[in-house]
């Protein structure tokens, strides 16, 4: 459904050209679900509006191909790509109160896709927007319509920006972080829901969040970004017992195990993000990485098959492997690597 080939996106500024996304690539198959994870600043959300032509100035995507059904959104002319945007593939936006217009009725905004990829005419448009509305747990859908988005909760907001793109049944549905700002049991509510539809529908999914507990029982797959590439990827079960990049290791060992002992402290991974404008020549997460030698300070690693259905961008991924494992029953590590300077809190 959707083939993302070496797709690099920066943003030329003043102080530098900032790689927000730096030739990432990626395959989605019809009911497949992948989820993209990483700190913020990873370049999760730059590489999802790289997908659909929605990266604002001064960034440009600089490179790359993204095959959606075998045509390339990025070659197509504007006119092509709004014609596919909603239509085919979709995006469901972090913030509902921001991406949602204060000013135009739940109904307008519902129904405006509808009438513009589908041809519906009005009446047919507002029933269709009625049921979107129902199909994603609006009480009282009927007369919701025209109501404006301050009139809802900001759950029900995400669950209408969720309706919204899936109006015309695409083939492909990108999320990104649409759960960031909900409580957790509006959280569990929303997975449970675009896991539903899915399965009627047979999209193909792009799950992008920071929380690697959320997607363990979402996704097929997962793929880890930092400084702007993917630095990890596989298929969630291997990705979650035997992590092989350092980085994924540390994200793991920082979620709170789900079953077991409560470990006295959590924890956090040392040092900053690295400023995507000044890049260190070698791996980007040395300076932060306990195992890094000095050919990982030289040596930029590019991503590496360590199986059939998994690979890796680290020099040194045997020795993390060994080191780390899932713990039985919940993400995590039996034993934890090397840190650099601490990288623990109370």
């Amino acid at each position: 459904m959707l083939e993302v080939r070496d797709l690099a996106t920066a943003f030329h500024t003043r102080r530098g050209v900032v790689r927000a996304v730096d030739g990432i690539s990626y395959t989605l198959r019809r009911g497949e679900s992948l989820g993209l994870v990483g700190e913020s600043g990873s370049g999760k959300s730059v590489s999802a509006l790289s997908l659909l032509g929605l990266v604002p100035p001064p960034g440009r995507v600089e490179r790359g191909r993204v095959l959606l059904r075998g045509r390339d959104v990025l070659a197509m002319s504007a006119r092509a790509r709004r014609a596919v945007r909603g239509r085919d593939i979709a995006m469901v936006f972090q913030d509902p109160m921001t991406s949602l217009n204060p000013v135009l009725t739940i109904g307008r905004q519902l129904t405006e896709g509808l009438r513009r990829h589908l041809g519906m005419d009005a009446a047919g448009a507002r029933r269709r927007a009625q049921e979107l509305l129902d199909m994603v747990g609006i009480p009282g859908a009927h007369g919701r319509l025209d109501d404006y988005p301050h009139h809802f909760s900001g759950g029900q907001r995400q669950r209408i920006m969720i309706a919204m793109a899936l109006a015309c049944e695409p083939a492909v549905l990108v999320a990104d972080e649409p759960t960031t700002a909900l409580d957790v049991t509006i959280q569990a509510q929303i997975v449970r829901l675009v896991k539903e539809l899915q399965a009627r529908l047979g999209m193909a999914i792009l799950w992008i969040t920071h929380d690697l507990a959320l997607v363990a029982g979402l996704v097929d797959r997962v793929a880890v970004m930092y400084a702007g590439r993917i630095v990890e990827h596989a298929r969630v079960r291997e990705l979650y017992a035997r992590p092989r990049h350092p980085y994924t290791a540390g994200l793991l060992r920082s979620m709170p195990a789900a079953s077991g002992p409560r470990p006295r402290r959590l924890h956090s991974i040392a040092g900053q993000p690295p400023d995507l404008a000044a890049l260190p020549p070698g791996c980007p997460f040395a300076p932060r990485c306990g195992y890094a030698a000095e050919e990982c300070r030289r040596t930029r690693p590019e991503l590496t098959p360590t199986s059939p259905d998994a690979a890796v961008a680290c020099l040194r991924w045997r020795e993390v492997a060994d080191d780390v494992g899932g713990a039985a029953g919940a993400p995590g590590v039996r034993r934890p690597p090397p840190t650099a300077g601490g990288g623990e809190f109370p």
